[in-house]
């Protein structure tokens, strides 16, 4: 089985997230759009229904979620910050209470190239419980993720770190949102990143179903100067202990990991994606790196799992096989 669901209809997909993100009519209105399989196949996908009225409501969008169904909706939404109101997108990706297991993982696989779909985002929201999806809820995650509410983690790495149910959209899924009277940025600007031809092609033979590579190592040139545009270190058919080696402790690096996860018998593709900052990184340098992340992420997205490590000693394979497994259950996104 591959690893990228098609639409039935490109066409009628595209019409009803552009339907949803319009500002035709009431700009600041609740409107949304759901997507699922089509008879039950993971390589199929079709719109299912949507509602992008002024009288849409959030409560008519959970009559259609199924309990045994993996689904897919956008939902637009208003936040209002400081006597200024902008419109918001989330994204939800559903996984019904009675989805047998084994087809969790199926679905699993393919659910990385749905969400390409509905890219950008302001929110991404996994779960299979309609408590997750009321305003109230929403609204407040919608605020955490935009800066708009004071929120503290504790703990010294928060890099990864999700809770239950929701994942904030990578700065690359993030939009200016335009509204009839005015342009609103969603995040702080993040920096130009740049790649050689060889990022994206070699990314794509992780991805190929039918190459052997299964992990390429990608870096700010062999001076780690993050002005530079991305270039492929290394690419390989090995395990972790073949890539980690080309991480260099004074430099931010960034990989792919292709690996299996086996659940419930079904054994499937996935994506782990390596955010590597070494600890002889310059101080300056480290505070920089932020405004790259979102780029970056980008260039790597869909992933099922993000790690971030600075000591090659953290690396290893049942580190990596730990995270992905407890992504499979129910999470299969984390961000």
């Amino acid at each position: 089985m591959g690893t990228k669901a098609e639409p039935v209809d490109l066409s009628r997909l595209q019409l009803a997230l552009a339907a949803v993100r319009a500002d035709t009519g009431d700009v600041y209105r609740k409107s949304w759009a759901i997507v699922g399989h089509v008879d039950n196949n993971p390589m199929l996908v079709d719109v299912l229904s949507q509602d992008t009225s002024s009288s849409a409501r959030i409560e008519d969008l959970y009559s259609h979620l199924q309990d045994d169904q993996v689904m897919y909706c956008l939902l637009r939404l208003t936040t209002t910050f400081d006597m200024s109101t902008t419109v918001k997108f989330i994204y939800i990706h559903w996984v019904g209470e009675k989805v047998p297991f084994a087809k969790k993982g199926r679905f699993g696989v393919v659910s990385g190239s749905v969400e390409e779909f509905f890219c950008p985002f302001h929110l991404e929201i996994e779960t299979s419980t309609t408590d997750d999806l009321q305003e109230a809820v929403l609204m407040q995650k919608l605020e955490e993720t935009s800066g708009t509410r004071n929120k503290v983690l504790e703990g010294p790495v928060t890099a990864g770190r999700q809770e239950r149910g929701f994942t904030a959209g990578s700065a690359a899924k993030r939009q200016d949102v335009r509204t009839t009277s005015e342009l609103r940025s969603v995040a702080p600007a993040g920096a130009t990143v740049s790649a050689s031809p060889d990022v994206t092609a070699a990314i794509a033979e992780v991805r190929d179903d039918v190459t052997p590579t299964n992990w390429v190592v990608v870096g700010y040139g062999d001076d780690g100067d993050i002005k530079k545009p991305l270039s492929v270190v290394a690419k390989g058919t090995g395990d972790v202990d073949e890539f980690k080696v080309h991480f260099d402790d004074r430099q931010a690096m960034y990989a792919l990991y292709r690996t299996m996860d086996t659940y419930d018998d079904i054994r499937t593709v996935k994506f782990v994606y390596i955010y590597w900052v070494g600890e002889s990184v310059k101080p300056l340098t480290k505070g920089k790196l932020s405004a790259y992340t979102g780029p970056v992420e980008q260039l790597f997205s869909p992933a099922h799992v993000t790690m971030s490590f600075s000591q090659k000693s953290d690396i290893r394979e049942t580190v990596i096989r730990d995270k992905v497994q407890a992504s499979s259950g129910s999470k299969l996104f984390v961000k």
